[in-house]
């Protein structure tokens, strides 16, 4: 396997774990932080070749910037699906 190749893999691996903490900031509401967290992986996701990923987080960053400081009850359900979304493009990547 060339390098690259394994960067791939390792990435591939870790995933879980970086959905996990988005998980965890989404529960607990640190939306700075899971805003952060979205544009990392957009980023990362995407220079590893997961473009269903990195679009997905990317979109869900986007609502988030639309949406401001705070989620009413109707914009958080919309940001579930959207979160919903990354989790299952993560899934089928894998």
């Amino acid at each position: 396997m060339n390098p690259l190749d394994e960067l791939r893999a390792e990435y591939r691996r870790e995933l879980p774990a970086k959905l996990e903490r988005l998980n965890a900031l989404w529960s607990a509401r640190q939306l700075p932080e899971l805003h952060r967290a979205l544009h990392t992986l957009a980023g990362s996701a995407g220079s590893f070749g997961l473009r269903e990923v990195s679009e997905a987080a990317r979109e869900a960053e986007h609502y988030l910037d639309a949406c401001g400081a705070a989620l009413d009850a109707g914009q958080q359900a919309g940001f579930q699906v959207l979160f919903d979304a990354i989790c299952s493009k993560a899934a089928s990547a894998r």
